[in-house]
This record gives C-alpha cells, structure tokens and sequence, in this order.
C-alpha cells in the first residue's frame, strides 16, 4: 500500500518537470533583471544614456532621440514586466488574490506590447547583430506579443478562462524570447565553443537554429506539453517531462554562461 502511494506517475513526472522548468527560469529571470537594473539603470543615472554603449553599442545614438527613448522604454519597462509576467504564472497568487491578477495583468500586457513594439522599431531602424532572418525572427516574437496579448485580454473578458490560459502562456513565452535566446547560445558556448557561429557577424547555421528555439519551439513545445498533461499515452506524457527537464538542464547551464562571460563583466566593468 505504502509502495502504491509512493508510485511517481507520468502527469506526477511531467508536473514536477514543468516546476523545475519555472524555478530554473526564475532564476535567469532575477539574474537578467539584476544585470539590467545595475547595468542600465544605474548607468543612466550615474552617466546618462549615452553610457549605455558600453553595454550595447546600438543602444544610443547621438543623431536618434527618438530611438534612445524607445531603447530606454524597451529596457527599463522590461523589468516590471519580467517580474509581474511570472507573478500571473503562480496558481496560489491567481487563487488567492484574483484581483491582483487581473490588474497586474493588464499591466503585463500594457508593457509587453509597448516593449514589443519598441524592439521591432529599433530592429528596423537600428538593426542589431544577426542577419535579416535572425532579426525577422525577433520582429515575429513581437507579432505573437501582440497577438497574443489582444486574444487573451478578448477570453478573459468573455470568461473564457481555459482560452484565456493558453494565449496567455503564448505571450509569457514571446515575451521571454530574448533572454531564452541568451541563455541557449551561452549554453552553446560553454558546451561547443563557437561551432556552427561566425563571431565576427555573429551569424551561422547554429544562431539560426537557437533563434528557432528561443521564439517559435517554445510555443509549439507548449502545445505538447498540454497535450501531454491531457493524454493517456504514458510514453508521450514521460518524453514531455524529460524534455522539459533537459530544458531546464539547459537554462542552467546558459545562466551560468551568461552571468560569468556577460552580465556579471557588464556590471563590474
């Protein structure tokens, strides 16, 4: 009886596996907000934005203050976003204090589409590292923003809360594009250097790849693992559970690359 009540069953393994993934992303998350709160915002506080070049040399632009605002709304926004974002993820907080759920979502969706909007604007304009397949892929994650934000807004408004759930995942995960991104190549790094890169322009078959993985496989890994947390099927069910855990595995791994070679330099430097 006791062995039966200590069996670890496939939906057991996969809901375990999606904790794990969140907890790692948390993680990532306080790390990427420290690094932009001490990097950026102490920055431009102590020399202006025009220190910012120091961590990212298209951030300003004497000749563009229109873009130099946009890349400071784009940053410095992404730090309530990053935090609420995850807040509306965590069951107890949506039971327990509802109304703070829905306003803090409203909020969440407000700065996810005007950060949105504010990257693909400095991605056309500005540009950034990559080539125009790599930025094309950027400015889709922005379009699955918006998208998103305005269809889970539309089902929430009709109590359509199962609707409103899946397109709400959809945006969380748009929106976390960037640093998925970040962490995968620096998992890349620390695992196989820079093979499948060209570091000069920073382009290649694996960017390519990790730009696939960091904006269109999480929304498509998020369709299977609903449709593995609803199957009966406990091969799928247990594959799912370890995908994720390889993901988490993998975030890791990323975080640890990215704060020692990244953000950790950024900051001190």
């Amino acid at each position: 009886m006791l062995m039966q009540k200590m069996k670890i069953t496939p939906k057991k393994l996969l809901d375990n596996s999606k904790k794990l993934w969140f907890i790692c992303l948390l993680m990532a998350q306080g790390c990427f907000v420290t690094y932009l709160i001490l990097g950026y915002g102490l920055t431009s506080v102590t020399t202006g934005l025009s220190g910012w070049s120091r961590l990212n040399n298209t951030a300003y632009a004497a000749s563009d203050p229109t873009g130099n605002i946009l890349y400071a709304t784009h940053v410095l926004l992404a730090i309530v976003m990053i935090i609420g974002g995850s807040l509306q993820l965590i069951p107890a907080l949506r039971t327990k204090y509802n109304k703070f759920h829905r306003y803090n979502g409203r909020v969440f969706v407000l700065l996810a589409c005007t950060i949105s909007m504010a990257g693909m604007y400095l991605i056309i304009v500005r540009g950034t590292v990559g080539n125009t397949l790599m930025h094309s892929l950027t400015i889709f994650a922005g379009c699955v923003v918006i998208l998103s934000s305005i269809l889970a807004v539309q089902a929430a408004r009709g109590r359509n809360i199962n609707t409103h759930q899946i397109w709400a995942i959809r945006l969380y995960l748009a929106a976390n594009g960037v640093l998925f991104f970040r962490l995968m190549i620096f998992a890349w790094f620390l695992t196989f250097g820079s093979l499948g890169i060209d570091t000069a322009t920073f382009t290649g078959p694996t960017v390519l790849t990790i730009s696939i993985c960091s904006y269109v496989m999480p929304l498509l890994i998020a369709e299977l693992v609903r449709y593995a947390g609803r199957t009966t099927n406990k091969v799928i069910t247990t594959v799912t559970a370890g995908l994720m855990v390889l993901i988490s595995f993998v975030f890791l791994v990323g975080l640890f690359g990215v704060v020692l070679a990244n953000w950790y330099p950024a900051i001190v430097g």
